[in-house]
């Protein structure tokens, strides 16, 4: 709707107010015998209040005094002049005429209250229609260009987002605090109502603006707390996992070291040994640090792709057949599933969820695939069960090695998460990891 007041052609004033009354004097006049002037004036008055009520007070005020000329001209001796001999028919044309302007004042404050009512109500669904999808939209230049879509829409005005003001521009910033910002640049001069328009939907665009920093700020935060828990939590894993081959070998090196403890071959051969066998776990603790440090590097370059799944199993496999190569794998995964993800980054989750189960199982797991979807996203889920050995004993200070931090790391990259529980009845651990693919 536009709110320029839209006048009529200058032929529609004229018709309205000069030839329409001519044409009931002239269609009344065939039968002036038939009425008195005070029934003609009031036959005139309906036109008065017709035409006030369609069109405006100016143009109802010339219709008013058209209209007592008029009724002068044809019906009020001396006929043809206006020229009036019975002072009683002054009273009744200053009635008249007094009684016309009235009704096109009143007329005129009902249209204009009326199209007032009109435009808020455009105004208020125009804008509740964008405060609503300003929401939906994530980045401010997607804000930016569909305000000043809508207003240039709303307005009948061009209207673009500009960083800075020019002289002689019609120009309302973003804020008026940080003018840097920029703002709105409009090609034509703006009425009163038009701009309070305009200032209304910029504010709607800044409080947006304002909420989608907030929340960006509140995800940072979220983000930097989750960094803080993984991070204390492979501190606590590194700390279990290091303190017990540290410990063994320091014990075994200070007694070989020791002059007052005399050893026989045997033992300093079982200690030796020891030795080399707990710098062996040191080591594959930091190749684990090493796979993680570059599983966050490689998720900072996510690439999404189609996977066979037995395909993936397979490669997983292939990563540690050195570790697991006694490990009976059994699944419940069709030969044509698939998923989607970074294939490398899923590979290698895989492959520590499968060392996990060998190393902490009975040399059994069994792997499930599920796959669910709805109009927003692809679910996926990996779930690997296995008996635990009947020696297993649990504890809160049982480790369970940085593999289940790296498989938490590849799910977090995948907007997904990463769990392990064991079922303390049955002696089962469940080592689950799910990932999500929203719909383009």
């Amino acid at each position: 709707m536009k709110h320029a007041e839209i006048t009529s052609s200058w032929y529609t004033p004229l018709l309205l107010s000069i030839v329409m009354p001519l044409l009931v004097v002239l269609a009344i006049y065939p039968f002036k015998n038939w009425f008195t002037t005070t029934d003609i004036v009031m036959l005139q008055l309906l036109w008065v209040a017709w035409v006030a009520v369609r069109s405006n007070r100016r143009v109802a005020a010339l219709t008013t005094l058209v209209s007592v000329a008029c009724t002068d001209w044809f019906f009020v001796l001396p006929y043809f002049t206006f020229h009036i001999e019975n002072i009683e028919y002054l009273v009744t044309f200053a009635v008249m005429l007094i009684v016309g302007l009235v009704i096109s004042q009143l007329a005129g404050e009902l249209n204009s209250k009326v199209r007032d009512g009109q435009l808020h109500a455009s105004n208020s669904r125009k804008l509740y229609e964008l405060a609503k999808n300003l929401n939906s939209l994530d980045t401010l230049e997607e804000q930016k260009q569909y305000v000043a879509k809508c207003v240039s829409e709303h307005l009948a005005i061009a209207c673009q987002w500009q960083q800075t003001a020019e002289a002689g521009d019609e120009f309302m910033f973003l804020s008026d605090k940080h003018q840097s910002w920029g703002g709105f640049v409009f090609a034509a001069p703006l009425s009163q109502a038009q701009k309070a328009f305009a200032n209304t939907a910029i504010s709607l665009l800044y409080q947006v603006h304002e909420k989608t920093l907030l929340r960006q700020q509140s995800a940072a935060i979220a983000v930097q707390a989750e960094l803080e828990r993984a991070k204390n939590a492979l501190l606590r894993s590194l700390s279990h996992d290091l303190r017990t081959p540290l410990t063994t070998i320091m014990g075994a090196s200070s007694m070989l070291a020791d002059d007052n403890i005399t050893l026989s071959d045997v033992v300093v051969k079982e200690q030796a040994h020891n030795i080399y066998e707990q710098s062996k776990i040191l080591n594959q603790h930091f190749d684990k640090v090493m796979e993680l440090s570059r599983v966050n590097k490689m998720g900072e370059n996510l690439c999404w792709q189609k996977i066979n799944v037995s395909a993936l199993l397979s490669e997983a496999k292939a990563r540690r057949h050195q570790q697991i190569a006694e490990l009976a794998v059994s699944t419940q995964i069709a030969s044509d599933a698939y998923c989607q993800g970074d294939a490398t980054l899923l590979e290698i989750a895989l492959a520590n969820m499968l060392e996990n189960a060998w190393r902490y199982g009975d040399g059994k797991v069994v792997i499930e695939f599920t796959e669910t979807a709805n109009e927003q996203a692809v679910y996926y889920q990996l779930l690997l069960s296995n008996q635990l050995p009947s020696q297993y004993q649990g504890g809160n200070d049982q480790g369970v090695g940085l593999g289940s931090s790296i498989c938490d790391v590849v799910a977090k990259f995948h907007q997904g998460k990463f769990s392990l529980t064991i079922d303390d009845q049955t002696q089962t651990a469940f080592a689950s990891l799910s990932w999500v693919k929203k719909n383009d």
